[in-house]
């Protein structure tokens, strides 16, 4: 791997805090490890930087005191420089901090390429490019702090037979323009700075970690595979590669929790989304908040979750209280009551995800906590997600009306109203009598009365089999309204207590209902001998639908038409029966309506709401 040489001196030019260059860093010093390390930190800084190293995987933040406000150094464990100290110590080297401590430095935006380039071509090949552009900082802070660290190089390489320096790549041109020439000692700090050595908690790291968290554990994960000197050479970590597995995590979480699977093409449509969107922000592979995004909004919010729960985890969290934790934004640091500013910014490469930070998923203490609590005796609904099925109910009747009034129309010449518009067509016919024709839509008579809905006909077993293998949802169920605005239901669904969710929570799944008005008049339909006739779970929820309804249409929505029979037995009963499609209905609504919760006993709506998300 070709690194910039001065004499006895090997520069490894990093950006900060990004995964790729710490692989770098550590794979060169494995290779070929030097006399001395110098790392691009002060060294009056030196005590608290190599104890915050020592803590890691720990996430440690050092502050210092100065006369305008707040100085921060975060040492996270993707950093180049931390990886340098972090590998020397692991192999016994010799390390010094060579750079200068300054008061009020600014906070540089280097233009350089997306990191995850090192991956496909190679550390080399990106570094030629960005140095052979690169200009020497002008700036008279950069100037003292350059001089500074050659300084301390000169002194290291006329000690030591290699040499090894770990700086920021925008400082490498001024470092090598310098070391031709003795520099002198730059003029110090007269009263040495007050440092403290602060614990990130949980939250701060989630939220501003410069890499995403899931890639921060990854690469610890990734160190902790492969030993030091002459063990096996690291693999390194590919963001694209962890960003694919985060996804498919997710995605299987996202199954077993609402029951429905993400299927490949819209995985697929997710991942060309968050491509095209990062490289609009000018990146090669999306970051977390890309992914969330193409998350939320091509799946739902539920999966944007799932993506940011999982990758906003850094799993290495100290909860010893042997150092105090500090809550940090982004000027400000919070800790023992005080509000400090941070005049160096935590630099942050990836936008807050703070709506989901803020939504909180309570979680069991231990596993199988809920489940081990659910009863089942006093069962009731989910009041809010009454209302939405309610709602829904209300908005297929008005479909199934829209599908009475098609092509009931009639035609006629125009008068003094144009009605519901001109009639091209019969107008153009009869453009030789040079009159105008309208048309007029004609109203369906009746009203819509109950509405079934199959989502899954479950044919892997027939009406009455209860707890055959083959069966998805051998529940079958009939509720009564609790009052004058909900209607009598009748459904079959995945078993109430198979899937708790919350203390006294139960998530199931319909394969079918059926909803009558008005309430309170539906006996138990899965013992009724009149529907004895029906094979299936589908047919007897469809013959309770005609023989509740009250009005003379009846809705049936699911995938296929039902048999002919049906129509005869409609026209008995002096019923019209209305087939829609499935197919014909928002997917996403339909996913929306078909999850829904089972509680306990009517306690637990109190506190219900903190566990479902509607």
């Amino acid at each position: 791997m070709p690194f910039p040489h001065y004499e006895n001196i090997r520069f490894i030019p990093i950006f900060h805090r990004r995964l790729e260059f710490a692989q770098v860093v550590r794979a060169a010093l494995l290779a070929e490890p030097p006399a001395v390390v110098a790392v691009e930190f002060p060294g009056t800084w030196r005590q608290p930087i190599l104890q915050a190293v020592n803590r890691l995987p720990f996430l440690s933040l050092i502050l210092g005191e100065s006369p305008e406000s707040g100085l921060v150094l975060p040492v996270e464990p993707t950093d180049g420089g931390v990886e340098a100290l972090r590998t020397a110590r692991e192999l016994g080297l010799a390390m010094e901090l060579i750079d200068l401590d300054v008061d009020a430095y600014p906070l540089h935006r280097e233009a350089m390429p997306d990191s995850h380039a090192l991956t496909r071509l190679g550390y080399g090949a990106v570094m030629e490019q960005y140095l052979a552009h690169a200009a020497p900082l002008a700036g008279a802070l950069d100037k003292q702090r350059e001089t500074m660290m050659v300084h301390a190089l000169q002194a290291l390489a006329a000690q030591h037979e290699t040499v090894t320096c770990v700086l920021g790549a925008a400082h490498l041109p001024g470092v090598l323009a310098r070391l031709p020439t003795p520099q002198p000692r730059p003029m110090a700090r007269a009263k040495p700075r007050e440092l403290r050595l602060f614990n990130w908690s949980e939250e701060s790291a989630r939220e501003f970690l410069s890499e995403a968290p899931f890639l921060a554990a990854a690469y610890e994960q990734s160190r902790r595979r492969h030993g030091g000197a002459g063990g096996e050479p690291p693999t390194p970590v590919d963001r694209e590669r962890e960003s694919e597995a985060l996804i498919a995590e997710a995605a299987e979480a996202y199954a077993e929790d609402l029951l429905t699977e993400i299927s490949r093409g819209t995985l697929n449509t997710m991942a060309r989304f968050a491509k095209k969107y990062a490289w609009l922000d000018g990146l090669l592979v999306p970051d977390l908040y890309h992914l969330v995004t193409a998350a939320r909004g091509v799946v739902d919010d539920d999966f944007g979750y799932e993506v940011w729960e999982r990758g906003a985890d850094y799993p290495w969290q100290d909860g010893s209280d042997l150092l105090p934790s500090i809550d940090i934004d982004e000027t400000h640091a919070y800790f023992e009551g005080r509000r400090l500013t941070l005049h160096r910014k935590v630099r942050r490469y990836r936008p807050a995800l703070s709506s989901f930070s803020e939504r909180k998923r309570l979680r069991e203490t231990h596993g199988g906590e809920w489940e081990s609590s659910w009863s089942g005796r006093y069962i009731c609904s989910h009041p809010p997600e009454d209302i939405v099925i309610e709602d829904y109910g209300r908005f297929l009747k008005d479909q199934a009306k829209a599908l009475m009034s098609t092509g009931r129309s009639r035609v006629e010449p125009f008068t003094a109203s144009i009605k519901d518009g001109i009639d091209v067509r019969e107008t153009l016919r009869n453009w030789h009598q040079q009159t105008l024709y309208v048309r007029e839509e004609v109203p369906a008579r009746g009203e819509v009365g109950s509405v079934a809905v199959i989502f899954d006909e479950d044919e892997g077993s027939r009406k009455g089999s209860f707890g055959d293998a083959d069966e998805r949802f051998p529940w079958m169920v009939t509720w009564i309204g609790e009052h004058d605005q909900e209607s009598d239901m009748a459904f079959y669904a995945t078993p109430a207590g198979e899937h708790v969710v919350g203390p006294g929570i139960s998530r199931c799944e319909y394969g079918g209902f059926v909803m009558s008005y008005p309430p309170r008049r539906m006996m138990d339909v899965w013992s009724d001998p009149f529907f004895l006739p029906a094979r299936t779970k589908a047919e007897v929820l469809l013959l309770a639908a005609l023989d509740y309804s009250t009005e003379r249409n009846v809705l049936f929505v699911a995938p296929r038409p039902p048999r002919s029979w049906f129509q005869t037995i409609a026209g008995r009963l002096g019923r019209r029966l209305i087939y829609l499609p499935l197919s014909q209905l928002s997917p996403d609504t339909l996913h929306k309506i078909r999850t829904f919760h089972v509680l306990d006993n009517h306690e637990v709506r109190a506190y219900a709401g903190d566990y479902i998300d509607l």
